[in-house]
């Protein structure tokens, strides 16, 4: 979780006394991305608040689905499905962002995508960074499978 601690510390968004803002304090009518990055493809979602997909076709992507995407696998292909959403959510009118990232993938992966779909927002210039709040969202086990029983002779 350091990365998404990073993340939130270098866009300067604070809330009272220095601390991140927590998840309580997140605006309630803020707009969903799901990202989900796996090891051959990466889908970028935007969704309302209550999880329903904004209509509009342009607002959802996958590395895959961009005519110059330059390969699906590559770090360049999600950077750019990314970055093509945020064009298209701030051509739709979205204020605020909540970012969902699922995927057991690196996290210098997921910190380019997020990193890349702010930048396709605010057109690279110095803009307030419309990301309220960032989840990881991704399942990891507690403890895992009970092993099998030793086997006795």
């Amino acid at each position: 979780m350091d990365f998404v601690r990073g993340i939130i510390e270098e866009s300067g968004i604070r809330g009272f006394g220095g601390f991140p803002l927590s998840p309580y304090t997140v605006e309630q009518n803020a707009d969903i991305v799901h990202m989900k990055l796996l090891r051959n493809n990466t889908f970028i979602t935007l969704t309302d608040s209550k999880g329903n997909r904004k209509p509009g076709e342009r607002l959802s992507a996958s590395a895959g689905s961009l005519p110059d995407k330059g390969g699906k696998v590559s770090r360049y292909g999600a950077e750019a499905a990314a970055e093509h959403v945020g064009r298209e959510a701030r051509k739709a009118g979205v204020k605020s962002i909540v970012v969902k990232v699922n995927g057991f993938t690196f996290f210098k992966k997921k910190r380019q995508a997020i990193m890349a779909f702010r930048e396709g927002f605010t057109r690279g210039r110095g803009d307030q960074s419309p990301i309220v709040y960032i989840e990881d969202t991704t399942r990891r086990p507690h403890n895992g499978c009970r092993r099998p029983k030793k086997r006795r002779i």
